[in-house]
C-alpha cells in the first residue's frame, strides 16, 4: 500500500513557493487502514515525533514504515529548504506519543487535527483537555464543519446555505404537521 503513494512533494507545482527555514515542527498526517496519525518532524529537538490516539502496539510493523518513508521524503525537501541551515538528520529519533487514548474508533482524524492546532514538541493538556468525552469531541467536529462551511474562501458557501434553508424549513413544516395530527 504505502509503496505505492507518491509523496514526493519536491517537484510539485504548489510546493515551489515554500519557504521552511523558521519552522521548527513539520506535520505529515497520514491515514493507514482508515486510521490517521500524525508524524512530526521536530527539527529543534532533533526527533521523528508520532502521534497516535489510539496508542497502536503494532506501530513497528504496521506504521513504521509508512513513517520512515513520509520522513524520507521530508528530509529531501526540506535538505533544499534548510541549505543554509545545518540539520544533522542522522541525530534525530523516533518518539511516540503514549499518553493519549481515545475514547471511540471514528475520531483520530479529529485528534490530528487539534494536534496541528496545539502540539508544541511536547505533550500539553490542550492535546487531551476533556477530550475523554464523546460529546465535546463532536461539538469540536461541528464547530470544525460550520468553520468550512461558513468562511467566506468557500465557493460553494452561498449554495450550501441555501440547501441548509431548504432543509430546515422542509424540517419544520413537517415538525407543524406532525402537531396538527
Amino acid at each position: 500500500y504505502y509503496n505505492k503513494v507518491d509523496l514526493d512533494i519536491t517537484n510539485k507545482e504548489w510546493a515551489k513557493n515554500l519557504s521552511f527555514t523558521e519552522c521548527n515542527l513539520w506535520f505529515f498526517p497520514y491515514c493507514n487502514n482508515k486510521h490517521y496519525i500524525m508524524i512530526c518532524v521536530n527539527i529543534k529537538a532533533e526527533r521523528f515525533e508520532v502521534l497516535d490516539s489510539l496508542r497502536h502496539k503494532d506501530f513497528e510493523k504496521h506504521y513504521k514504515p509508512m513513517a520512515e518513508r513520509v520522513v524520507q521524503y521530508a528530509i529531501n525537501y526540506m535538505k533544499t529548504q534548510f541549505a543554509d541551515k545545518t540539520v544533522r538528520w542522522e541525530r534525530f529519533t523516533w518518539f511516540k506519543l503514549e499518553k493519549v487514548t481515545q475514547p471511540d474508533q471514528i475520531s483520530c482524524g479529529m485528534y490530528v487535527i487539534r494536534w496541528m492546532r496545539h502540539w508544541e514538541g511536547k505533550y500539553n493538556s490542550a492535546l487531551t483537555k476533556d477530550w475523554k468525552r464523546i460529546d465535546l469531541i463532536n461539538e469540536e467536529r461541528e464547530c470544525l464543519m460550520l468553520d468550512i462551511i461558513l468562511d467566506e474562501e468557500n465557493l460553494e458557501r452561498e449554495r450550501i446555505m441555501k440547501e441548509a434553508t431548504k432543509y430546515c424549513n422542509m424540517k419544520n413544516k413537517k415538525k407543524e404537521l406532525k402537531g396538527r395530527r
